[in-house]
Formats: structure tokens, C-alpha cells, sequence
């Protein structure tokens, strides 16, 4: 079955990489997993049953354990399991753990599996590479998310027979502060970053993941060499929040960044304006249920919740996210903005060549070397 964001050629890349998706039936849980439980052996007959069932045991289980967004603040989760309760008529306290990096966590993950044991949350939050990470090694459960979601909640949210839910999307290019330079002046290419009149003026992302998907768009070399140039014209490298804050101190006026930090720039009324370099490059991050949860029903409830509209309202309030599957986000309007500046759309899981590349022992070799590159080596 092909879900609306994964086309058929998407899943020319779900082939190469695994063998059944864990879309068959999982490991039995223990009774202590809850009526409806996703694994049991017996599914429910019908969507409201299988709702009713998961409701029911997200009541029994009485809270999840999830890693999330690190942004997270105490009201806002608040909030969300006020949503919850109004939404399934359940109340369950959500115990948060800031998601941090995406790759530790699915290490984490995958080593608790292998072991046996019980993982340490009931939700992930991953993007991109960690996605499939955990879908390669069949570590999620598939759920019936069209039973559980909220009224609105866009239906292309599930991919991959209901193994990832999107709950936030983001674009990656370049924040520029436009009390310095007007939108026409900015770097518009990975091949203007070396100009002269940019130096000392630039801090980098320093994903280097992401600097993949250019030399796929733009050749191996060819990317590298505007890496190099880039560093040897001043500028440094770091994560997007020291990224930000620099920007905000008024150290740097051009960050390569994701778009949720110009949308956090936006709500604090600080001076800033985007655009994509060479194509636009868009992520989506997930969230998914893995095999063997201690609360696996609650958090089913919590990520609909926060796929839905009122998580999305409540996520746009506290944490500056936004999900490009609504019409309605600033996300949807980037990558309007996008096509009618004529450019080319990227997403990893759109493109079964690039996703090999990701994948394979010349991918790794290339982000090494592009770590080594933004190190200034």
C-alpha cells in the first residue's frame, strides 16, 4: 500500500534497505501492555474497536515516556495532556526526556531491543536518516493511526503503513538578518559562501548528513571544494541552537540553519529572513511507537495528539514548530515560495538514489570527510 507522501518510486528505497517493514505481526506483549496493545495477536475488528481498545489501555497504563523535541516547556506539555484528555477522554502524565541528538537515541534504542529488554520510551521522536534507521531494523511498531487522529489532521502525516506519523517538517538553508543585507545581497548558492564580502560574517550548520544531499544535487567535488572555500573565508561551523544564539547576539548575520529557528526568530520579533541555497531542501521529522513498549497505547494518544491540529497549535506556541502537511503552516508557505522561484524540491525519502547513497560505505566516507572539512581540516 502507498501512503500519499511515499510515492511508488519511495518505495523502490523501503526495498533496498529492509526486508518487511515490521509490517507483519510483532512479538505478543505481556497483559501488563493493555487491551488493544499494538503486537497483540488479535486486532481489533474495526476502527472503533480498535480505537476503543487503545483508548482503554492507554487508561490502564496512565502515562508514556516520551523523547520528543527538545524545546519542550512544562506549560506546553501541560497543555498537550490537557489535549489528550480532551480528545480521548483519557489522562495520562507524559514523562519527557528531551530528544537531543536523533542518532544516540535510535543507538539506544536498537541496543535495548537487541538486549530484550524494555526500552527506556514509549515514543521517539527522528528524522530522515534515523527514520530508516529504525525502520531497516524493524524496530517500530505499525499502528492504525486513521482510527486515532484527530478530526483535520491531514491523512499524508502517516507514512509507511502507519510505522512513522509526521509530526513537525522544516527546511534547511540560510537565515540572514535583513538590517544587513537585503534578500538580493545573500548567498543564494553553497557556491557564494566563499564571497569576499561575507567573511567573518557566516556561521555553518554542522550536520554533516545534510551536506550530503548537495554533493547528490550537486556533485561530490564540487560541494566539498564550497565547504572548504566557505571555511577558509571565516567561517565556522557549530549545531543550529549555538547557531542562533550567535545570530540573535548579532555575531553572525548569515546562518545556514533550519527553518524552525527562523520561525522561533519570528515569534521573538527578531529581525531575520530565509532563503533555500541552490534547491529546496526540505526534512520531516517522525514519530514512532517501537516493539516491546511499556506504554505503547498512551503513547499512541500523544503522538496524534501531536500530529493533529491542536498539538500543531499547541507545538506553534510553545516550540515554534510548524508541519508543511497543513496548508495552512509557514512551513506549507516556504515551500510554496520555494516553487515559484523556480527551484527543485529534496527529500530524502523521495529519492532512492540519494537514500543508498545515505546508506552506503561512500556516504559515510563523504560525511568524514565533510566533518573534517568544517573542523577546518
Amino acid at each position: 500500500m502507498t501512503h500519499p507522501r511515499w510515492h511508488p518510486h519511495s518505495l523502490v528505497v523501503v526495498a533496498f534497505v529492509m526486508v518487511a517493514v515490521g509490517c507483519g505481526a510483532a512479538p505478543a506483549r505481556s497483559p501488563a501492555a493493555g487491551p488493544g496493545a499494538a503486537g497483540s495477536s488479535a486486532a481489533p475488528a474495526s476502527a472503533d474497536d480498535y480505537r476503543a481498545a487503545v483508548i482503554e489501555g492507554a487508561r490502564a497504563e496512565g502515562a508514556v515516556n516520551a523523547t520528543i523535541s527538545s524545546t519542550w516547556t512544562p506549560d506546553g506539555l501541560r497543555e498537550l495532556e490537557d489535549a489528550v484528555d480532551r480528545q480521548y477522554g483519557v489522562r495520562i502524565k507524559i514523562n519527557y526526556t528531551p530528544v537531543g541528538s536523533y542518532p544516540q537515541r535510535v543507538a539506544s534504542l536498537l541496543d535495548e531491543l537487541g538486549a530484550n529488554v524494555t526500552p527506556s520510551f514509549d515514543l521517539y521522536q527522528t528524522s530522515d536518516a534515523s527514520s530508516l534507521t529504525l525502520l531497516q531494523q524493524e524496530a517500530l511498531e505499525t499502528v492504525s493511526w486513521g482510527a486515532l487522529l484527530p478530526d483535520g489532521t491531514p491523512p499524508s502525516v502517516v507514512q509507511l503503513d502507519g510505522a512513522l506519523l509526521v509530526v513537525s517538517t522544516g527546511h534547511i538553508g540560510l537565515m540572514f538578518d535583513p538590517t544587513v543585507y537585503s534578500e538580493a545581497e545573500v548567498p543564494h548558492s553553497i557556491q557564494e559562501l566563499a564571497n569576499p564580502k561575507f567573511r567573518g560574517k557566516l556561521m555553518l550548520h554542522n550536520y554533516a548528513q545534510s551536506y550530503l544531499a548537495y554533493t547528490y544535487k550537486l556533485g561530490r567535488e564540487s560541494t566539498l571544494a564550497a565547504l572548504r572555500a566557505a571555511v577558509r573565508n571565516g567561517a565556522v561551523a557549530d549545531i543550529y541552537a549555538n547557531g542562533f544564539t550567535r545570530y540573535a547576539a548579532k555575531e553572525y548575520p548569515l546562518v545556514t540553519i533550519s527553518s524552525s529557528y527562523y520561525l522561533r526568530a519570528a515569534s521573538t520579533n527578531l529581525p531575520a529572513g530565509f532563503v533555500p541555497l541552490d534547491f529546496s531542501f526540505e526534512t520531516e521529522h517522525h514519530l514512532s511507537v517501537p516493539k516491546r513498549a511499556a506504554h505503547p497505547n498512551a503513547a499512541k494518544l500523544l503522538a496524534a495528539v501531536l500530529a493533529g491540529p491542536e498539538g500543531q497549535r499547541i507545538a506553534a506556541k510553545h516550540i515554534d514548530n510548524a508541519n508543511r502537511h497543513y496548508e495552512d503552516s509557514t512551513e506549507f508557505q516556504l515551500e510554496q515560495q520555494a516553487r515559484a522561484a523556480g527551484l527543485t524540491t529534496f527529500r530524502w525519502t523521495e529519492s532512492p538514489e540519494a537514500m543508498r547513497l545515505l546508506l552506503s560505505p561512500e556516504g559515510v566516507e563523504v560525511q568524514r570527510e565533510i566533518n573534517n572539512i568544517l573542523q577546518g581540516g
